[in-house]
């Protein structure tokens, strides 16, 4: 918002600043065409009306573009979908539930879309804690389509693994995926809103994996790649 803001006030300033150089300059050629006695007192007057009528108009053209502008790029902004996942913690704390996050067992997840917007072809991620011998739980994602401004859907992690590998009937070891040196156990969700922008929610946890306790990390947003809040009054 506040990046919106100084944009269309640079605008506004520049465009101001442009007229009063042009007025500055018709003044001096009126001026010197008048010393000069190249125009009478009679025209010198009507050109300067009509220059003083032109600038006024620009201005308020400028001014009027610049108002649209910002509607517009306000509309944009207001349209954006923000899915939020709640994770349950345990006893009320902090904490969760370290065995869940590795294994998915009743690893379930509440998505509700705080934004402004209806998020669509929505598609989520878990990731899990890895396992002592650097793999990690092979989840596949899940489709949620449509979720409404206020909607609320609940993605049960477990249910959709013993689904998918039980269906498929795959060996042991395909349910594993190997993990590199950058892996980051978190959830993820993607989705898109009415302007097709791709818009990306990140929940992250931290590990304490020597005392086997895990703990929310953080929470962010991206927008065709960006993160919210450095690109978001972009028109992507």
């Amino acid at each position: 918002m506040i990046r919106r803001t100084k944009l269309v006030s640079g605008m506004t300033t520049r465009g101001t600043a442009l007229i009063l150089v042009i007025a500055i300059v018709a003044a001096s050629v009126i001026g010197i065409l008048h010393a000069t006695k190249k125009i009478d007192t009679a025209e010198t007057l009507e050109m300067a009306a009509l220059t003083t009528l032109v600038l006024i108009t620009a201005w308020y053209a400028i001014q009027t573009a610049t108002m649209a502008d910002e509607m517009k790029r306000q509309r944009y902004y207001e349209s954006l979908p923000l899915l939020v996942p709640t994770v349950p913690p345990i006893l009320k704390t902090e904490e969760l539930p370290y065995g869940s996050l590795q294994s998915g067992v009743g690893m379930k997840v509440m998505w509700c879309n705080m934004g402004k917007g209806t998020a669509i072809n929505s598609r989520f991620y878990f990731y899990p804690v890895p396992a002592s011998s650097g793999k990690a739980e092979a989840f596949p994602s899940h489709r949620l389509g449509t979720l409404e401004v206020g909607g609320k859907k609940e993605v049960d992690f477990d249910k959709i693994f013993e689904r998918y590998y039980g269906e498929t009937k795959l060996l042991d070891d395909k349910r594993w995926q190997q993990i590199s040196n950058t892996y980051r156990p978190r959830l993820e969700a993607e989705y898109q809103d009415i302007y097709e922008r791709k818009i990306t929610t990140v929940q992250e946890f931290r590990i304490d994996e020597q005392n086997e306790k895990a703990f929310l990390g953080e929470l962010y947003f991206t927008v065709n790649g960006r993160r919210l809040g450095e690109e978001a009054a972009q028109h992507d």
